[in-house]
């Protein structure tokens, strides 16, 4: 992963934030410790974990690096603290949270300094909760409509320690799997903020998304209906600090 790929998205913020796919509701309760209060959100991106996390806690910190991103989430919760700050230097006090949570972004933050900045801010008993949306993809045209090649399918039975690329602490896992129908046009619009394809040259970017939008037309008219899902398994790790005591 390059920093190119890892800083791209505040360029489209905007259709990322109308075209990215939502939480279920039990993966977001299953992220959080039950009796939560204060949570900081880190790479929270447009905040579409923003959105069903200030239904559930009290006090909530939203950490994110791109200030292009972090402007979205401020017109939709102008109540929320909000910090232009990355995952290794959070912006938070000693033992001040409840629970850090991250949606899609994990992957991109340098793990263990990540790591250690989440230990230093949890309270004890705390966690850190990540969630990734994985396109569950059971035929051939949803790869290449994806713009993705199937032998690069990650394993499904992965360490969960090994899956957050840590050496420390201890983790768990659980799926949740959802279903997004979308038209042909939502379909484009969803691979057009994918990073693979939105870092592609212009030409070759558009001739991708018109071959989805082709693929997913065809799909809809052998079903006969106006979209076909695209399911994905809501993919969660808790990870807690080696050392943390409740």
């Amino acid at each position: 992963m390059t920093i190119a790929r890892a800083t791209s998205f505040g360029a489209w913020a905007d259709e990322y934030d109308r075209w990215r796919p939502d939480y279920p509701d039990e993966a977001v309760a299953w992220l959080l410790p039950p009796d939560a209060r204060q949570v900081a959100e880190i790479g929270a991106g447009t905040g579409k974990l923003t959105d069903a996390l200030v239904a559930r806690v009290d006090d909530l910190d939203v950490v994110e690096p791109d200030g292009r991103m972090l402007d979205l989430v401020a017109r939709r919760h102008p109540g929320v603290r909000l910090h232009e700050a990355g995952a290794d230097a959070l912006p938070l006090a000693d033992a001040s949270v409840d629970a850090v949570v991250v949606a899609d972004a994990w992957h991109w933050f340098p793990k263990e300094e990540s790591a250690a900045e989440v230990a230093r801010v949890l309270r004890p008993g705390g966690w850190l909760g990540c969630v990734w949306n994985v396109p569950v993809l059971d035929h051939d045209w949803q790869w290449r409509a994806l713009g993705l090649d199937p032998t690069l399918a990650l394993p499904d039975e992965t360490d969960p320690l090994e899956r957050l690329g840590l050496m420390s602490g201890s983790a768990e896992e659980r799926r949740f799997r959802w279903s997004w129908q979308l038209t042909p046009e939502q379909w484009r619009g969803f691979i057009s903020t994918v990073s693979h394809v939105a870092l592609l040259p212009d030409a070759e970017r558009e001739a991708t998304l018109d071959e989805t939008e082709r693929l997913v037309a065809e799909a809809c008219r052998r079903d006969g209906t106006p979209g076909v899902p695209l399911v994905h398994d809501a993919l969660c790790v808790r990870w807690e600090p080696a050392g943390a005591a409740s």
